[in-house]
């Protein structure tokens, strides 16, 4: 999905500017909340607790930085600094630090949840869905995650579109023109996913552990969608470049 520093790229912001320096920092502030949402553990039994957050740390940090990469390749590709990408950065940085926490909170049920099922656990799926959160309110924290996922995707899609339009000034070569469309419609897919998750649980008239399931569900598009259109971008950037 991400073959944004091939070297058929021209890098016009080789140049580190103050928007990338904040924007490295509110990255670090984000990983340090999630640091900082676990306590730090005292005692043996705590420190054995602190290590189940393991699995959704890493799933966090991969989307963090999955979100920074695609961040880090957009300005050095075009190496913008005008008052416009600046105000969609802006609100990329916001979107960010608002939902770390609502994204580490699912990802930690999601992992207490697969955990109880798969050691048949009655236990912890009772805490979970008692102490931790409601059956009922499930379906609004899909949409929560999902609404703030999709916008999150949506914005850098904004960003390419703005150097989409930029082409001429640019002096884009055919090939980075392509690659331009190609990082836009990859973002557009990624948002796409969770704000269908999202409009299932706001739409469709089911109990709420079926729309909380289905909601979930809706995440394995992800491979079979973004494989598809890695193969096809590989085929069509070949017979661009040849």
């Amino acid at each position: 999905m991400l073959s944004d520093s091939k070297p058929q790229f021209r890098f016009r912001g080789v140049d580190n500017t103050r928007v990338e320096a904040l924007s490295d920092g509110v990255f670090a502030i984000a990983t340090a909340l999630l640091v900082i949402s676990s306590s730090i553990p005292e005692t043996y039994a705590e420190l054995l607790h602190f290590l189940k957050d393991l699995v959704p740390f890493a799933m966090c940090m991969a989307l963090l930085m999955l979100i920074w990469y695609q961040h880090y390749v957009f300005f050095i590709r075009y190496g913008f600094k005008d008052a416009k990408i600046v105000a969609v950065n802006t609100l990329l940085l916001f979107l960010i630090l608002f939902y770390i926490y609502p994204l580490k909170f699912l990802m930690q049920l999601l992992y207490d949840m697969f955990g109880g099922i798969f050691t048949n656990n009655q236990a912890v799926l009772n805490h979970l869905f008692t102490d931790v959160i409601h059956m009922e309110d499930t379906p609004e924290l899909m949409i929560i995650y999902g609404f703030g996922a999709a916008c999150i995707f949506f914005t850098l899609a904004l960003m390419y579109y703005i150097a989409y339009r930029r082409t001429i000034v640019l002096e884009m070569t055919e090939v980075e023109k392509f690659m331009t469309r190609s990082s836009m419609h990859a973002n557009l897919l990624m948002g796409s996913i969770p704000m269908l998750s999202c409009l299932f649980c706001l739409i469709l008239p089911l109990q709420p552990n079926v729309l909380f399931t289905l909601g979930g569900f809706t995440y394995w598009l992800y491979p079979v969608i973004m494989i598809t259109f890695s193969v096809r971008k590989r085929k069509l950037l070949s017979k661009i470049s040849s």
